[in-house]
């Protein structure tokens, strides 16, 4: 059964429940369905027809009802014993007086294999050669190129994998580092020694309530004895390592 909707979208418009409807019937098999035709809209006649394919197949019973609220048109579908296994149309309706037709697929009929949607199962023992037919056995010059190519694709996948490399390359960076800063490691200690101690005795000035000994002249001065006395401590870092 296939159902169409009339004037539910708008005048004269046409709905299909489903675009394509199958009967599979048998040669000299006939069968009747129906069409149920609901209209939405005011009173009208409906026409109902088919393609060229299907007229010795389908008989429809009520071509042109007029159409109220709901009707039922049933169509005879048969195949004869001498026609076609499987048979593809259309359903056309008709609404307007001809000023717009539809139409629904309607297949008749089993598909065959010369049918489009029909699939064969293939083997796969049929993709395989024949075990009669002995492979070729490859050259020992084959085999020297594939194996030497193999190599080089693993040699390259190693050196470029670079969580193998890590281990090796933080060693290397930690040792060429420690050796870049050994020779300075004696005034860097000592600078650095010598930065707490000015960092204390800062601290110790700062807690103090010496704010009569720190008007802006006197800052402006210790600020340059301060950065001459850092100057000379800079000056003497080279000479120690001598």
């Amino acid at each position: 059964m296939q159902q169409v909707h009339i004037n539910r979208l708008g005048v004269n418009s046409i709905e299909f429940d489903t675009d394509t409807v199958e009967l599979p019937l048998s040669p000299g098999e006939e069968r009747s369905f129906e069409v149920v035709l609901i209209n939405y809209g005011a009173p009208t006649h409906v026409n109902l027809s088919v393609s060229d394919a299907l007229r010795e197949n389908i008989t429809v019973l009520e071509d042109n009802p007029y159409v109220k609220h709901e009707e039922y048109i049933p169509l005879i579908a048969r195949i004869p014993y001498d026609g076609r296994l499987y048979t593809k149309g259309q359903v056309y309706i008709t609404v307007g007086y001809g000023s717009k037709r539809q139409g629904f697929n309607l297949n008749l009929g089993h598909p065959g294999p010369n049918e489009a949607n029909f699939s064969v199962d293939v083997d796969e023992s049929l993709y395989k050669p024949a075990s009669s037919q002995k492979p070729k056995q490859p050259s020992k010059a084959s085999k020297t190129s594939k194996s030497s190519r193999s190599s080089k694709s693993s040699s390259m996948f190693a050196e470029d994998h670079w969580s193998a490399q890590l281990p090796s390359i933080s060693a290397e960076m930690f040792n060429s580092a420690f050796k870049a800063i050994s020779p300075y490691s004696g005034g860097i200690l000592k600078f650095v020694i010598l930065l707490l101690l000015v960092a204390l005795f800062v601290s110790f000035i700062l807690s103090l309530d010496l704010e009569q000994f720190f008007s802006f002249y006197n800052s402006v001065l210790y600020s340059i004895i301060l950065t001459f006395l850092m100057a000379y401590l800079l000056m003497r870092l080279p000479k120690s390592k001598r």
